[in-house]
């Protein structure tokens, strides 16, 4: 055997570390694309609960500036910021536009039959999770109220805002406590034309808490969630009255 085929023989062949098998210039196979979640019959209403919860200070901006369009004859005014009541600004001193609804006794009444006295004007659905929260909160907080002469007016949306509920009678009594009695908390059915007055978005749980005058001094929304606010606005409207 020559040398140089003993030289070949001997020298190990060395392969190119920085080089890839072949096998590993395969591209991997292409992913799926992710499957959507499909709502299932109660999305709308999940949707707009959440929308409730999530967003009071949003939506009680869009509320005041909408009932002070109403109130003020089509002029809009500037709403503030979080829904907090200042102690000028026309967009929270509108006076609250009528309407009518039937109480849960039968009686016919309309905003305007309001006036006199403050007075909490709600708008709730009884299927609503966080309006069923908002009763219970405010069933603790009747006496005080009444105490300041704040009267509360709790109104279902006309036609429940679509979505199958108990009436506003077995909402009430399941949830009122011993406060359903309270003759400062009255339950009712909104008419068609004052729930699109006062919720023409079909917001869930929004109230309007209305000065002795009928003027709006503060809007806002879940008052299980926004419980403090609401009655630190109470106290401002009862200590200047």
């Amino acid at each position: 055997m020559s040398k140089r085929a003993r030289a070949r023989r001997a020298t190990p062949i060395m392969r190119n570390a920085g080089s890839p098998r072949r096998e590993n210039l395969r591209k991997p196979p292409p992913r799926e694309p992710a499957a959507r979640s499909v709502p299932g019959p109660g999305g709308s209403r999940t949707r707009r609960t959440f929308l409730t919860w999530a967003s009071g200070a949003a939506v009680a901006m869009i509320l005041v500036a909408m009932v002070a369009v109403a109130a003020s004859g089509g002029v809009p005014s500037t709403p503030t910021a979080g829904g907090a009541a200042p102690s000028t600004g026309s967009a929270t001193r509108a006076l609250a536009p009528d309407g009518s609804f039937t109480t849960a006794a039968g009686a016919r009444e309309t905003v305007f039959v309001l006036h006199g006295q403050p007075a909490l004007l709600w708008f709730v659905t009884t299927w609503c999770s966080s309006c069923q929260a908002g009763t219970r909160a405010v069933s603790k907080q009747i006496p005080s109220l009444a105490a300041q002469h704040v009267r509360v007016v709790e109104l279902e949306l006309a036609r429940d805002s679509g979505q199958p509920g108990p009436g506003i009678t077995t909402f009430a009594s399941q949830l009122a406590g011993d406060q359903y009695d309270n003759p400062d908390w009255t339950f009712g059915n909104a008419s068609a034309a004052l729930t699109r007055t006062y919720d023409p978005n079909g917001y869930l749980d929004v109230y309007y808490l209305l000065n002795a005058r009928g003027q709006i001094t503060y809007a806002n929304s879940s008052p299980a969630a926004t419980m403090s606010q609401l009655l630190a606005a109470v106290d401002k409207i009862t200590r200047h009255a």
